[in-house]
């Protein structure tokens, strides 16, 4: 048997990563002094009605090596293999955390993997996976596909607002007021697990204009592909895109979920992010 694990920045809901046999470890989110486990503790709807009344930032914090290292450990103890995909290393200490807690160990059917993903780009990456596994593929054939999509994955992402990355440090209260008035939306991708802006728009209509030309033409085989969209409570954001993408490149295949806690802590609400593969793997 090979186990898959993930951690719950794959926005994935609790009841999908159960039906697809994926083992979940939540991160851990702390909102006005209260400690919670991701989507385990608080819901993404709950967190996101909190946030709008918090009186500080949320905090985050990564699964420990502990964490790791006793599903690890009750792998070895029945004998089964098991593929960690990992959240990008480059937003998080997790993946080191999964590699100290594999060293604890000798003799393992165990390989980690830097999906370089977020949100419900590690989660499309976990869904390729698990499609693989049920076809009977090896752990050395899911390991050296999941590293293969981990660099083809894309993230676009637009920001609602500039409010939580002000309230993070990121942007000058000025700036933040000022893209406030002017309604700047800022457009991110992800660039070797590092999430960066590399556009704005003014207003959400033209932002998703352009996002879906730039899904044009960075993706290749699109019509094939499942797109994978998270929100953050803001499910009408995520119609108007999958609008756009019809309407505009004929794509016929999207899943649609939720921002958990963890993501949400950085992205603030009303985020729509989407994801898919810059090439037919």
């Amino acid at each position: 048997m090979i186990r898959i694990i993930a951690e719950s920045t794959c926005d994935l809901s609790l009841e999908t990563l159960g039906e697809w046999g994926v083992e979940v470890l939540p991160m851990y989110v702390t909102l006005d002094g209260t400690e919670y486990l991701d989507r385990v503790d608080i819901s993404p709807k709950e967190f996101f009605a909190k946030l709008e009344t918090s009186q500080g930032m949320p905090s985050t914090a990564q699964v420990t090596p502990k964490r790791y290292e006793d599903i690890m450990r009750d792998v070895q103890a029945k004998g089964e293999e098991a593929l960690f995909l990992v959240f990008s290393s480059e937003l998080s200490g997790s993946y080191q955390a999964c590699l100290i807690a594999q060293q604890t160990f000798d003799d393992l059917h165990i390989k980690i993997v830097d999906t370089k993903a977020a949100s419900a780009g590690q989660g499309l990456i976990v869904h390729e996976i698990v499609k693989m596994a049920k076809e009977g593929a090896s752990l050395e054939e899911l390991y050296n596909r999941a590293v293969l999509l981990s660099h083809h994955i894309e993230h676009l992402v637009l920001v609602d607002s500039l409010e939580m990355l002000k309230r993070g440090g990121r942007v000058s209260g000025v700036a933040a007021f000022m893209g406030g008035v002017m309604n700047i939306k800022p457009l991110l991708h992800m660039v070797d697990g590092k999430l960066i802006p590399f556009a704005k728009a003014k207003g959400s209509k033209k932002a998703l204009k352009m996002l879906v030309e730039e899904t044009k033409r960075r993706g290749k085989g699109l019509e094939d592909q499942t797109i994978f969209i998270a929100h953050g409570d803001n499910l009408e954001g995520a119609e108007a895109l999958i609008k756009e993408l019809e309407e505009t490149l004929g794509l016929k295949h999207f899943y649609v979920t939720e921002l958990g806690a963890t993501i949400g802590s950085h992205t603030g609400k009303g985020v729509i992010a989407f994801f898919f593969f810059n090439e037919i793997l």
